[in-house]
């Protein structure tokens, strides 16, 4: 009977450590102890320069002919290498101040033979897309309301990862996609003339093209914390034994971990009845 008695205890001790053993605890405890991840990184094979006068989501069949007088500013005087070259040395660095081992093209047979778990990101497609959009601002003064239309210049960096598992072979493969954007600031204030009219009195600051390749730098420092987070969550749902209904994201500069609804990378499904 004591022996029943102390076997029920242990097993009742095991599932309150089990219990104790939180998914905030496992993330915690990968960004503190689970470093040198190895992560093979294949750079995109060239730039796709896009221009469309509006956002592709926002072009309707009645009123893509109505904006033919836009011209890219940007894209002409892009360099698609130096553009790439920003991105991967940005992205290697935070890696790098991340504490994951990444490894290259060059060294694909060092990669491919490590025996630990390790992760592939390939960036399938990067494309800089550059397009106009309205910005409104809006002004009252007594029951009176302004409204200002003023239009900006927007580029995104847009990519698309196929992220897949080293030595996993029942893994399926995930398309990773991430945006970033950059565009002119407009601010400003209305004024009312000597003749009762009201105008919108706008300061702009435009974009520089060295802004372009700003762009380019943070937007691999920003899918370098995507990666690191991509691979923190799949680690805390193995440890963790089932799903979570939330994200751990880690904020490097406070040294934090918060939690948020969206994952770090939007994956792209592909529809039922589209697999080769």
């Amino acid at each position: 009977m004591k022996i029943f008695s102390k076997i029920v205890f242990l097993s009742a001790v095991a599932f309150f450590i089990q219990a104790c053993v939180t998914d905030y605890y496992l993330a915690n405890r990968f960004v503190v102890q689970e470093t040198d991840i190895p992560v093979l990184i294949i750079p995109p094979s060239e730039l796709i320069l896009t221009y469309t006068p509006v956002h592709p989501d926002s072009i309707q069949p009645d009123t893509s002919d109505g904006n033919g007088n836009y011209r890219p500013d940007f894209l002409p005087a892009v360099d698609d290498s130096v553009f790439v070259a920003h991105f991967m040395n940005s992205l290697r660095n935070r890696l790098d101040l991340l504490y994951v081992k990444h490894y290259g093209p060059d060294q694909l047979d060092e990669f491919f033979e490590l025996e630990e778990p390790g992760y592939i990101f390939i960036i399938a497609q990067m494309e800089l897309l550059e397009y106009n959009e309205t910005e409104y601002f809006e002004g009252r003064r007594g029951t009176d309301r302004y409204i200002a239309r003023e239009n900006i210049r927007v580029l995104e960096n847009n990519v698309w990862f196929e992220f897949l598992k080293l030595h996993d072979p029942d893994f399926d493969m995930q398309v990773l996609f991430n945006i970033h954007a950059t565009s002119d600031y407009v601010d400003g204030r209305f004024l009312r003339l000597n003749d009762g009219s009201v105008v919108f009195d706008p300061d702009r600051y435009p974009l520089t093209i060295s802004d372009v390749y700003d762009l380019a730098w943070y937007s691999g420092e920003i899918n370098a914390d995507k990666i690191f987070d991509h691979i923190m969550n799949i680690h805390v749902r193995r440890e963790y034994g089932r799903d979570t209904p939330y994200y751990f994201r880690y904020d490097m500069d406070t040294h934090s971990i918060y939690e948020s609804v969206d994952p770090p990378f939007i994956e792209i499904t592909q529809p039922a009845g589209d697999e080769q």
